[in-house]
């Protein structure tokens, strides 16, 4: 497991060897997840053949770039070692505001838009790899509390509830930001929902939302995939009436939902 300013990352161990693989998974989770949470993902992956790299952002990587693009550098590192055994596809799954903590950046890293410490011929060999992208309960509308919101509402129904210091920390800090950086919050997530749409290119794109999540409200999922199907983008589009937020996809896979 390697930590990083902006969060941690590491190749899940029930996954495939590295080398043997039929396609690695980057699975970009919620703020303050943790392994136990994302196991069933891993199994799903790993039952097909796949490599599950996993990155938990942390709550300062929602507000500041620079501890984003940090953690974005390490993923990116990983998978070009990856890749340099053995060519295989990729696919970039975001849960949760995982595509504001670290997804975003590693794509506007790829597209050269901002400077990490890889090789260009690095970043196109990442690039060129991604063959789709998946949105579980995302992407979320960044506004100034959303880290706060995160961690008020578990994302997970089997999560553990939020430690007092924790909920003290998020609200502290989404306080901090909305009153000396409102503008600098604004940008970002203009900045946050320009690059995904830029991704529409990286192959077809999967979401899952539900009309009951309201972290993740559905109309906003659903005019993103609007968008991107008007950008050309192949796009698979799974909603549901009460299912909660993150939704479990081997739960829906063992009902018959998928």
């Amino acid at each position: 497991m390697w930590p990083g300013c902006g969060g941690r990352f590491y190749w899940a161990p029930e996954s495939a060897p590295p080398g043997q693989a039929r396609g690695v998974a980057v699975l970009f989770a919620w703020v303050w997840s943790d392994e136990t949470q994302l196991r069933p993902f891993v199994e799903l992956y790993s039952s097909l053949g796949w490599r599950c790299l996993v990155c938990h952002p942390d709550l300062v990587a929602l507000y500041l770039s620079e501890k984003a693009i940090s953690l974005a550098t390490g993923v990116i590192n990983e998978l070009v070692k990856e890749l340099k055994i053995k060519i295989v596809p990729i696919v970039l799954a975001s849960f949760s505001g995982g595509s504001k903590g670290c997804m975003y950046k590693v794509i506007q890293l790829l597209d050269g838009i901002c400077e990490g410490d890889a090789i260009m011929k690095d970043y196109r060999l990442v690039r060129n790899c991604i063959c789709g992208q998946i949105y579980d309960s995302s992407p979320v509308d960044f506004v100034s509390d959303v880290g706060a919101q995160f961690v008020q509402k578990p994302a997970d129904g089997n999560s553990s509830q939020p430690t007092i210091l924790h909920s003290w920390m998020a609200k502290a800090l989404a306080s901090v930001m909305d009153t000396l950086f409102p503008s600098r919050i604004e940008a970002q997530r203009a900045e946050y929902w320009h690059t995904l749409y830029s991704a529409a290119g990286l192959g077809p794109v999967l979401l899952f939302c539900s009309e009951a999540d309201n972290l993740a409200p559905c109309y906003i999922i659903c005019g993103f995939a609007r968008r991107l199907i008007e950008l050309g983008t192949e796009v698979k589009l799974m909603k549901w009436n009460s299912s909660q937020h993150v939704i479990t996809i081997h739960m829906k896979l063992n009902t018959g939902q998928l």
